[in-house]
């Protein structure tokens, strides 16, 4: 999982290995920016709107069926909508440490 995280944070590769776990884990303690969360409630929304779904007839089969198929798409969509917003955070809070450290 580190392998990923230095791909998608930068960042992390200008801390010691022994360090990288721990930076990291401070940086998901960055508060949020106000664009982050409304960018994160823009996305809730979109996806929200993409799964809704509507049923011709009220039958407990079709309606469990629906929702376990909506459930199914939102999952990934919310991820893939939301995890920019996790990740910008996360690089704001790496580049903190390095400049608190002395580093640009």
């Amino acid at each position: 999982m580190m392998r990923l995280w230095r791909v998608l944070l930068p960042e992390l590769k200008q801390f010691p290995q022994a360090e990288q776990a721990g930076a990291l884990r401070a940086a998901r303690e960055t508060n949020l920016e106000t664009v982050e969360l409304v960018g994160m409630a823009a996305g809730l929304v979109l996806v929200t709107a993409v799964t809704r779904y509507g049923l011709p007839d009220g039958s407990l089969a079709s309606r469990t069926e629906a929702a376990v198929t909506n459930f199914v798409v939102a999952i990934p969509l919310l991820a893939l909508v939301l995890a920019p917003f996790h990740v910008r955070r996360l690089r704001r809070g790496l580049r903190q440490q390095l400049h608190q450290r002395g580093r640009p």
